[in-house]
């Protein structure tokens, strides 16, 4: 097997089916206020960053959110990211769980 570089052009390619695929799995709703969203006002947020090894395009690493949830409110992913682990914790426990794990067996968690 060819270990093949990606290109800048490959990554933003990845990039937008990863997009694509988090949204429609979420059915293009914000899954913190359930507004229904369209165009530009709908983000796929990461929640482990995508510079982290192997959860870049990993859909179970992402999450469709309102611009307000994602970056701009005060109760974002980007501006709050205590309240938002809180709020993943009782709402997406399941998602939260899965990236832990993820971390975990990197070996970036202290026990």
């Amino acid at each position: 097997m060819v270990n093949k570089t990606l290109t800048k052009k490959d990554k933003k390619d990845l990039d937008d089916i990863w997009k694509k695929k988090v949204k429609n799995r979420d059915k293009w709703i914000c899954q913190v206020c359930g507004k229904k969203l369209e165009g530009r006002s709908c983000h796929a947020h990461h929640i482990l960053p995508k510079q982290m090894k192997g959860m870049r395009w990993d859909v179970e690493n992402g999450m469709t959110l309102c611009p307000s949830h994602h970056k701009l409110g005060i109760f974002s992913a980007h501006q709050n990211a205590i309240w938002f682990f809180g709020w993943m914790n009782i709402n997406k426990k399941k998602q939260l769980r899965y990236c832990i794990n993820k971390i975990a067996e990197r070996g970036r968690l202290i026990k």
